[in-house]
C-alpha cells in the first residue's frame, strides 16, 4: 500500500517552489532603465586641424521628466516657465538657453565632469528624462578660445524607427572666437598743480611792491621834513 505525502512533504515542496522562483531573474521595467552619457569634445583650428578639447567642464541637470506622453519640468526647474511643447531643433535650443539662464540665476548645482586629454567626459547612472548639458568655461587654444552653447539630451535616445538606445553619445558644437586684448587708453597730461599765469601777481610780487611803496612813502615824508626845517630856520 502507498503512503501518501505528509503534511511535512507538502510543505517542504511548497517551500522548494518559492526558491525556484525567486532564483529566476525577473526582467527590469523600462521605467527602471538608467543610462549613460558621453560627450566626446572636439574642434577646429583656423588651420583646419581637429583637436581634443581637454580641460571643458560641463555641468548636467535633469530638467524634464514624460508625464502622459509630454514633456514636463522636473525638480527646481518647474519654476523656471520655459515651454517645453516646441521639441524642433530652434525649440530646444530656445529651451536649453532659458532653462540654463534660470539655473545661473537660482545658483542652482549639477553634476560636473570635466574632459581629459581626448576631449571625452561620461555620466553614468542617469534615469530617464530631458537633461540640460552646459558648458561652464570656454577652452582657450593659441590666440583663441572654443566656446559651447548649452543644449538638451534626451534618455533615452529614440531614434526614427522607434528604438530606445540608453547609452547617448553627444558632440557639442562649439564656436571659435579670438581672444580680446584690452587696449590702454591714452593717458591725459598732467597739468601742473598751481600754473603761474603772467597777469597775476603772485605773493612773493605783491610784497616787494609794497615794500617799495613804504619806502617811497617814508623817504618823501623825511625829505618834507628836511624842507620845512630848512624853511623855518
Amino acid at each position: 500500500m502507498k503512503k501518501g505525502i505528509g503534511i511535512g512533504g507538502v510543505f517542504l515542496m511548497i517551500v522548494t517552489f518559492i526558491l525556484f522562483c525567486f532564483g529566476i531573474p525577473q526582467p527590469v521595467s523600462a521605467s527602471e532603465r538608467v543610462g549613460t552619457l558621453t560627450i566626446y569634445y572636439h574642434g577646429v583650428t583656423q588651420q583646419g586641424e581637429p583637436i581634443a578639447l581637454s580641460g571643458a567642464e560641463f555641468s548636467l541637470y535633469k530638467v524634464g521628466e514624460k508625464v502622459k506622453n509630454k514633456w514636463e519640468l522636473y525638480g527646481d526647474f518647474k519654476k523656471a516657465e520655459v515651454n517645453l511643447e516646441d521639441m524642433t531643433s530652434s525649440g530646444q535650443k530656445k529651451a536649453a538657453e532659458q532653462l540654463h539662464d534660470f539655473a545661473v540665476k537660482e545658483k542652482l548645482e549639477g553634476e560636473n565632469r570635466a574632459t581629459g586629454n581626448d576631449g571625452k567626459v561620461v555620466f553614468h547612472s542617469l534615469e530617464e528624462g530631458m537633461y540640460l548639458c552646459s558648458s561652464q568655461n570656454d577652452v582657450s587654444y593659441e590666440n583663441g578660445k572654443f566656446h559651447s552653447a548649452p543644449f538638451l539630451v534626451f534618455l533615452p535616445e529614440i531614434d526614427e524607427n522607434g528604438n530606445c538606445f540608453y547609452e547617448v553619445t553627444v558632440e557639442p558644437k562649439n564656436e571659435w572666437g579670438e581672444i580680446e586684448v584690452p587696449q590702454n587708453p591714452p593717458q591725459p597730461e598732467k597739468e601742473p598743480e598751481n600754473p603761474k599765469r603772467d597777469d597775476v601777481e603772485t605773493g612773493d610780487d605783491k610784497d616787494i611792491w609794497e615794500q617799495l611803496l613804504l619806502l617811497s612813502a617814508s623817504a618823501g615824508i623825511i625829505a618834507a621834513i628836511g624842507y620845512r626845517k630848512r624853511k623855518w630856520i
